[in-house]
């Protein structure tokens, strides 16, 4: 497979930051390049739930755990509407917001681009390119739902980290594994992360 995509990468204020970085690690080794941005509560989770001191630079900590593909990641400031991307001449791939917070959601499902975060799924969803949004909340009331369907009926993909048993999970790691597999099924990206259906003996 091409490796010569260009995928932006949005990390937002939901829990997931686990799913993320496994997303994100897995993504790296199919791309050319990875455009990654925070919200700011995006990077408040990331940092908590990672148990990542604050001290800590982000571009050291994926350094540290991307290591060689460490070089395809850019960095962009989530106000920084100077990105290529924040423009429908500039392109990417495909976008990926994940995870997606029920705010995220609703300014993409309502076309308020007050961040680059919104600027660019607006982008893709006017050019028509793939936007997949991993939404994470439980449960749902009628202004999420409203707010999915919305976005689904502009063009987004909708995924929410829904874990799979079938497929025999023994530990978090798999369950990181089937989720970050089906974003990339949904990038047509071919992956042995997860075995399929037809694969586990139960058809």
């Amino acid at each position: 497979m091409k490796m010569d995509k260009k995928y932006i990468v949005a990390i937002t204020g939901a829990t997931g930051a686990p799913l993320a970085l496994h997303f994100l690690k897995t993504l790296l080794a199919f791309s050319s390049e990875v455009h990654l941005l925070f919200s700011d509560m995006g990077k408040q989770v990331f940092y908590q739930e990672l148990k990542i001191l604050k001290e800590t630079n982000l571009t050291d900590f994926f350094k540290m755990h991307c290591k060689s593909h460490y070089q395809k990641i850019r960095f962009w400031d989530v106000l920084d509407f100077s990105a290529p991307f924040a423009s429908g001449s500039g392109f990417a791939d495909a976008m990926i917001i994940v995870p997606c917070s029920m705010k995220t959601l609703s300014a993409v499902s309502n076309g308020y681009s007050s961040t680059l975060i919104e600027r660019s799924a607006d982008v893709m969803l006017k050019e028509k390119r793939p936007l997949i949004l991993v939404p994470r909340e439980t449960p749902l009331n009628q202004i999420h739902l409203r707010n999915l369907l919305l976005a689904s009926q502009a063009g987004a993909h909708i995924l929410p980290p829904v874990p799979a048993f079938y497929t025999d999970p023994k530990n978090i790691e798999d369950i990181l594994a089937y989720i970050t597999g089906k974003i990339l099924d949904s990038l047509t990206i071919r992956h042995d992360l997860f075995p399929r259906w037809s694969e586990t003996g139960k058809m």
